[in-house]
């Protein structure tokens, strides 16, 4: 199984090297991966963080012509390769299709999770009705992965929850 790490958004530079948003937590958690999948072939990487971003260099890419050709692309990683992880830290690929528990009952399922960068994640629940919401520490989130549930503090999660029409 694989996971997605980050997507590629443009390229940076004249060297192939190329920006990308993070899919996980933080750059930093990023920049310690040294193996991707790009398009199924497993290629090196060196990355550095550029502010919210993360600029990679990934072997055989070797201009901005070759860059430019991957805007747009996925990068994954080996499940079994992906550690580096602390408590209370997940992949996003582990937390969507999961059962949204509120109150103890099941409200949807969390469809999408958009990185917030400087600001907070936002989930995207599809249910009876659709809800954004902003992934706030106070939210007290418990997740269980082999269940597929994440369950939030049901205060706070009327607080800042935003349904859509």
């Amino acid at each position: 199984m694989r996971l997605a790490v980050a997507k590629i958004t443009k390229p940076h530079g004249i060297r192939g090297e190329v920006r990308a948003s993070v899919l996980l937590d933080s750059p930093e958690l990023f920049c310690r991966i040294k193996t991707v999948y790009l398009e199924d072939v497993k290629r090196k990487i060196s990355s550095r963080k550029g502010g919210d971003v993360v600029i990679c260099a990934i072997e055989g890419v070797m201009n901005r012509d070759d860059a430019e050709l991957l805007r747009g692309k996925t990068l994954y990683v080996d499940r079994a390769d992906a550690d580096g992880l602390k408590e209370n830290e997940y992949f996003i690929d582990d937390l969507v299709g999961s059962d949204v528990i509120v109150a103890g009952k099941c409200i949807g399922k969390i469809a999408e999770i958009y990185k917030g960068g400087r600001t907070a994640d936002v989930f995207e629940i599809k249910g009876e009705r659709n809800i954004m919401l902003p992934f706030l520490k106070r939210l007290s989130m418990s997740v269980d992965l082999g269940n597929k549930t994440v369950t939030f503090d049901e205060q706070a999660f009327y607080e800042v929850a935003v349904y859509e029409n």
